[in-house]
Formats: structure tokens, sequence, C-alpha cells
């Protein structure tokens, strides 16, 4: 088939994906968000008349160059180019109905990954109608709009050579910092006393730093990726994943644990209801947040097989592109 996938590669995260769509004898073309459009303001004069055109118009001035951008890259794009059998992208919230419209004229099916909850970005349900298929790893998305379930994935390259038993940390995480996923923590930390933490709030301003006063808890202005994510992950017996708001579906933490073969601890109620869930391996905590201390002195349960095979990143894509045929 030949796949035109759009989707933004923060963190590397499209490159595994490309990857496994080529090596199932797929032509792909990956394009970033970054390359619709890179506006940028020319210096402090142009911000000021920016502001004044939207006082004037009430009409965004960056959104509106933004779209005339995505437009033109749409239309060079796809010059002297024969059509895709497939257009797949993980964030329809981009661009515009008349965006989405054009690039239907060039595929003959339009698909759509969410890989957040349609609460948490509910932009990206504007224009689902366009869609020939849309998946979602949130069951209740699926069941209030008509979606087809599909679960996140497992990367094959998450893998450790590190046991667990020589894991310094009990427990290890890394969050954006919002005021609610920081009350959760403390509260973890409180009914755990004796666990040993690394516990990371990622802040994307300065002012935020001063709302984090436990000093158990860690704090970065850095993302945390690839060889540091795996080291920190390695170092822990398990992930912390605290869910961000109202999320029926399960976050990249749960596969991150089976493929560096670590344990789980979670707030996600609904992890018990999926074949992967090992009571030897995850807790799914109660309100008391309470952890037997047990459960970081038991080795971890190793899985079957088959059961892992079933949320490979191979998996997936061959899920994804056997809906678009």
């Amino acid at each position: 088939m030949k796949v035109l996938f759009i989707c933004p590669n923060w963190a590397g995260l499209a490159d595994p994906i490309v990857r496994e769509m080529v090596k199932q004898d797929h032509e792909v073309v990956h394009l970033d968000h970054s390359d619709f459009s890179k506006f940028s303001y020319f210096d402090a004069c142009h911000r000021v008349l920016a502001k004044i055109y939207q006082l004037v118009t009430k009409n965004s001035y960056k959104h509106r160059i933004t779209d005339a951008e995505i437009t033109r890259t749409i239309n060079s794009f796809f010059i002297a180019r024969p059509k895709f059998d497939v257009i797949i992208m993980t964030e329809p919230s981009l661009f515009k109905r008349e965006h989405l419209e054009l690039l239907k004229q060039h595929c003959n099916k339009l698909v759509a990954t969410l890989w957040d909850s349609l609460t948490k970005s509910p932009e990206n349900k504007q224009h689902l109608d366009l869609f020939d298929v849309v998946f979602s790893y949130d069951h209740e998305d699926c069941n209030a709009y008509d979606l087809i379930k599909i679960n996140n994935y497992l990367d094959p390259s998450w893998t450790t050579s590190v046991s667990l038993e020589s894991a310094k940390y009990d427990v290890f995480s890394i969050m954006s910092y919002t005021k609610e996923r920081y009350q959760q923590v403390v509260k973890f930390l409180d009914a755990n006393p004796s666990i040993s933490p690394n516990i990371h709030f990622y802040i994307d301003h300065p002012r935020k730093r001063k709302s984090i006063t436990d000093k158990r808890i860690k704090v970065t202005d850095k993302l945390m990726l690839g060889d540091e994510l795996k080291s920190n992950i390695e170092s822990s017996k398990a992930i912390l994943d605290f869910l961000q708001g109202h999320q029926a579906g399960l976050s990249f933490r749960v596969y991150e644990c089976l493929g560096y073969q670590r344990k789980l601890i979670t707030t996600n109620q609904n992890l018990k209801h999926y074949d992967i869930f090992c009571a030897e391996n995850m807790v799914v905590l109660d309100s008391s947040y309470q952890v037997p201390e047990s459960f970081f002195s038991t080795p971890y349960f190793e899985p079957e097989p088959q059961i892992v095979d079933k949320y490979m990143l191979s998996s997936w894509v061959r899920n994804v592109l056997s809906k678009a045929m």
C-alpha cells in the first residue's frame, strides 16, 4: 500500500511506526506537523501588529496565516503525485475542514488513529464524519462515537537486560505537572512511607517550580527521552501511572512495563479488564493509595508470549492497515 502518515515526530514517536510499516512492505511517506506550517513572528513589531489585527477583526492573525500555509503545503505536496491508498493521521485537530476535504481528494481512505481521549482533546472530534475509519484506544469514545477500538502498542525497542532485583528505587515516574497530579503523588508517598521513590515532575514554566515543595519529588524543565528515560525505568522496580483527567484506555506506561519487565502502579481501574492484567505485576490503587510491601519484593511474573504479541507495534500496524484496505 502507498501510505501517507501524518504524525508529529516528537521524541521520535513516528519513527518506529514508519519503520514497521516499511518492514511490512508498505510504501510510506511521513509528514511531521511542522512540515505543514512554520509560522513565527518576525519581531516584536510584527507581534504587536498581529494583536491589533485580532482586536479589529476578532480573528487570530496567527491562525489565519497558519491555515493558509497548510493549504499551500497540501497543494504543493500533491503536485505530480499519484493517489495514496491511505492517509493516516493521529491529530485531526491540526486541520480545518477544508484541509481534510483537500487531503481526502488524494487518497482512497482517510484514517485517524486517536492517541488522546475525546474528553481530553475534544477538538479532535470536530470533523470525524470526513474519515472513512477512526480508531481510538478509549472504549468510552468508541461506544459514544462508533469508533473502532484499538490498543496502544509496545515498541520492540523497549527491552532490558537489567533485572528487577538490581533496581535502585522502588518506583519511578515522569509526569507533566498539574496541581491534581501533584496532590495525587503526595498522597501516594504519604500512604507508602517506606518506599524508595524516583518521581519527577516536568514543568514548562519556572513559576510552577514553587508549587512543588515536597522534597521527595524531583523537578525538571527538560523532557526525559530516549536513553535517559530507559535508564530511569531500569533503575526502578515499578512505574507509577496516574491518569490525567477522564481516560478509559491504557496509557503507554502499561506497555513500557511490559517491555522493560517492570511492575506497574496505576489509578486506571480499566486495566483489570485487559488480558495483560496480572496481580503479581500490577497494582490498581484504591482510595487509600496503599501498595502491599510484598509487591516490591516478589519477582516479576513474565506473561505468556502470545498475550504480549497482541500488543506489539507490528500487530498495531497490521490492524490499522488491514482495516484501511
